[in-house]
Order: C-alpha cells, then structure tokens, then sequence
C-alpha cells in the first residue's frame, strides 16, 4: 500500500466521521438556520474527504474536476449563509 494513499484514506476517515456529527445535527434540530448551517458544513467534510481518498487512490479527473469543486462551492456556500442569517 502507497504512502500517499494510506494517508488518504486515513484523511477521509477522519474527515467523514467529523462531518457525520453536523449531519445527525441536521436531523435533530429543528431551528432552521441550524439545520442548514450543519447540512451545509457536514456535506462539505463529507465532500472533502471524497476529494482526499480519490486523490489517494490516484484518481486525478475525480479529486480535481469533481470532488474539488464540490467541496469549494459547498463551502462558499456556507460562508453566504452564515454571513446572512448565522449572526443574531
């Protein structure tokens, strides 16, 4: 097994369990600014860690053209939205 790929792995390990806990928030909470905020940062960790494993494995079409932009647009995404309604 590939260095680089023992560490991707490991990076969407980490990362996907991370974004699991924003996205069990999604359905408990019933306040809608928090469940969108925690969809938000949940699915851009998750999309994350996507990138890095496709990354590990190689797979430069997935990681770069894909993944990465995913992940980058999901995360602007939630920059607007906390700008707008995340401060009282």
């Amino acid at each position: 097994m590939d260095y680089y790929l023992l560490v991707g792995i490991l990076i969407f390990v980490s990362l996907v369990a991370a974004g699991l806990v924003p996205l069990l928030m999604f359905f408990k909470v019933k306040i809608r600014t928090i469940r969108i905020l925690s969809l938000l940062l949940g699915l851009f960790a998750v999309t994350h860690g996507l990138y890095h494993l496709s990354a590990g494995f190689g797979n430069e079409f997935f990681s770069d053209l894909v993944f990465e932009p995913v992940s980058v647009s999901i995360l602007v995404a939630f920059g607007l939205y906390y700008s707008k309604k995340g401060i009282v």
